[in-house]
């Protein structure tokens, strides 16, 4: 089944991650400048509690 969104999303991260050269310090670096530049948050660093089945 093909997906639209999903791979419109994936080719956007994957030239993200080219972009940094798959470098996820570099890309998390630069996801919180843009959080700070735009005051809202793109990363939530809050850990979610796992739910029991």
């Amino acid at each position: 089944m093909k997906n639209d969104i999903l791979e419109e999303l994936w080719k956007i991260k994957d030239s993200i991650a080219e972009e940094h050269k798959y470098n996820i310090d570099s890309i998390a670096k630069n996801l919180m400048e843009k959080e700070k530049k735009h005051k809202k948050n793109i990363v939530n660093y809050s850990k979610k509690e796992k739910q029991a089945a």
